[in-house]
């Protein structure tokens, strides 16, 4: 037992002459991952409409007050941030519509504006292409829904007349029929009273900043485990025979290696803590899971692979790879099903859960059972593989 502390004892010397070096790599790489985030953010997600619609008019005959009603509606903010008027003729606009480059084609018959006034409620046509896509559905919802309103209203007035008429009331219709038309105005100008408002979140209980946090502080520690390999990587054949012949089997050998990786994960991860303020007692627990769990992973890359230019490039690919399934770099719900789905299976969705509840302060126990869980596979399978190699050997 003396030689196998002797051993940990000269992995420890090693590993705090290398920490430095190792920290700054993995802030050199993180900063300049970070950069090109940054970058990729403001460039992807500019202040744009995600929709955008355009629409063809046909004016059957030029009416000034056709012209004020369509000049009113396209100074809405919420229309004009939407939707695109184009003033076309009626063959140019079929021509158009065929094309599929419109969302719907209107068709302003001759009166139209005056109609709506007197009550004649001339129909404006409304065509949509074949096939129509997001936005012309999107439309004709909303088109369906303003001919439901028009109908309603209409049904207002003749209901009022004849109510008025039943209990001799008419002198009083004038009055009636501005009370109904001012309430319908009201509800209609108010356009947000067509919508129930529910907000949701696709980051939980978390603001984006402490979602990022949580993720990108995984990410950190997994490019912080590629800088390790130097003390995790596994003993040489003559080294590791000599060390057998000392007394001092596999299993000792692996466990001074992975204590060396866990104590440099450790340092940099209580360094990240403390800066961003999220190390107090009640984080311990997750702390010491995520910990626990990205050393197993780590040191079971770095057993599977001899190579330290292929362990490390290896490490790499996986992280980035796992924690964008797991939705590190974007929300899952933004992600395709098929991705969703295999991010569920992967180690990175549970350790991101472990990392959010350093801000929640709640760890669920599913949570912690797969952690555990994923640690101890981790950790026999990496134990199998240096018995397989010692075999091999031998």
């Amino acid at each position: 037992m003396r030689s196998t502390f002797i051993l940990w004892k000269l992995e420890w010397k090693q590993m705090w002459k290398k920490l430095p070096g190792m920290l700054l790599e993995a802030i050199i790489l993180v900063a300049i991952l970070a950069a090109v985030a940054f970058g990729a953010g403001k460039l992807l997600y500019q202040d744009t409409p995600m929709i955008r619609i355009s629409i063809c008019v046909v004016e059957e005959e030029e009416n000034p007050l056709t012209d004020l009603l369509l000049n009113y509606v396209q100074g809405m903010e919420s229309i004009s941030e939407t939707c695109e008027f184009l003033f076309v003729t009626k063959e140019e606009g079929f021509r158009l519509l065929k094309e599929q480059k419109l969302a719907a084609l209107l068709i302003l018959p001759a009166g139209v504006a005056e109609g709506i006034l007197t009550g004649q409620n001339v129909p404006v046509q409304v065509y949509f292409p074949e096939d129509a896509g997001m936005e012309s559905a999107l439309l004709k919802e909303l088109t369906d829904a303003g001919v439901s309103m028009l109908q309603v209203a209409q049904a207002e007035i003749y209901g009022i007349y004849d109510t008025a008429k039943e209990f001799g009331a008419l002198e009083h219709l004038s009055v009636l029929e501005a009370d109904i038309n001012q309430q319908n105005l009201a509800f209609a100008l108010d356009r947000m009273a067509l919508f129930k408002t529910q907000k949701v979140s696709a980051t939980g209980s978390l603001t984006w900043t402490q979602y990022y946090m949580a993720s990108g502080l995984i990410y950190f520690l997994l490019l912080l485990g590629m800088a390790c390999y130097p003390m995790m990587q596994p003993y040489t054949k003559v080294m590791s025979n000599q060390l057998s012949r000392q007394g001092i089997g596999v299993g000792k050998q692996c466990i001074g290696k992975w204590l060396c990786g866990f104590t440099s994960l450790a340092i940099g991860l209580l360094a990240v803590a403390l800066v961003i303020g999220i190390f107090h007692r009640n984080t311990l627990g997750s702390l010491l899971l995520i910990l626990l769990c990205v050393t197993a992973l780590v040191f079971l890359i770095f057993q599977i692979v001899h190579s330290g230019v292929t362990a490390v490039l290896l490490l790499f690919f996986l992280a980035t790879v796992m924690v964008y399934c797991s939705g590190g770099f974007l929300p899952s719900i933004f992600l395709p099903e098929s991705v969703q789905i295999i991010g569920k299976f992967l180690p990175t969705t549970y350790l991101i859960q472990a990392a959010a509840s350093l801000f929640t302060g709640t760890l669920e126990h599913s949570v912690t059972g797969a952690l555990l869980g994923y640690t101890a596979g981790f950790c026999a399978v990496s134990y199998g593989i240096c018995l397989l190699r010692k075999e091999e050997k031998a």
